[in-house]
C-alpha cells in the first residue's frame, strides 16, 4: 500500500504526477537567487525599507523550506513535519509582522 501524503498533480509534457516537496525545493532554489540580488542591493543601501522587507520575507521562506528538509532527513512523519512547519511559519510571520512595525 502507497501512502502519498503530497499533493499530486501533473507535468503537462510528460503527465508524470509531481508532488508539493518538489514546488518547495524549486521555490526554495529561486529564493536564494532572488536573495543573491537583494542582498548586494540591500548593503548597498540598507535603510530602503521595501528592500529590508523582501529580503526578510526571503530568508524566512528559505529558512523554513531548509527545516522542511533537514526534518525530512531526520525521519519525522509527514504529519509531525507539516505541524512543525506551520508553528514555524507562525513564528515567523510574527517576527516579520514585529520587524514591519519597527523597520
Amino acid at each position: 500500500m502507497q501512502h502519498t501524503s503530497s499533493l499530486p498533480t501533473t507535468l503537462t509534457a510528460t503527465g508524470k504526477p509531481v508532488y508539493l516537496g518538489m514546488w518547495t525545493w524549486l521555490w526554495q532554489r529561486v529564493s536564494s537567487l532572488v536573495l543573491l540580488v537583494l542582498l548586494p542591493w540591500h548593503w548597498l543601501n540598507p535603510f530602503y525599507r521595501p528592500v529590508r522587507l523582501a529580503v526578510l520575507g526571503f530568508v524566512i521562506f528559505h529558512a523554513m523550506a531548509g527545516i522542511r528538509v533537514m526534518l525530512t532527513d531526520f525521519g519525522i512523519g509527514a504529519r509531525w513535519q507539516r505541524g512543525l512547519v506551520w508553528l514555524l511559519a507562525a513564528l515567523g510571520l510574527v517576527s516579520f509582522l514585529f520587524f514591519l512595525r519597527y523597520a
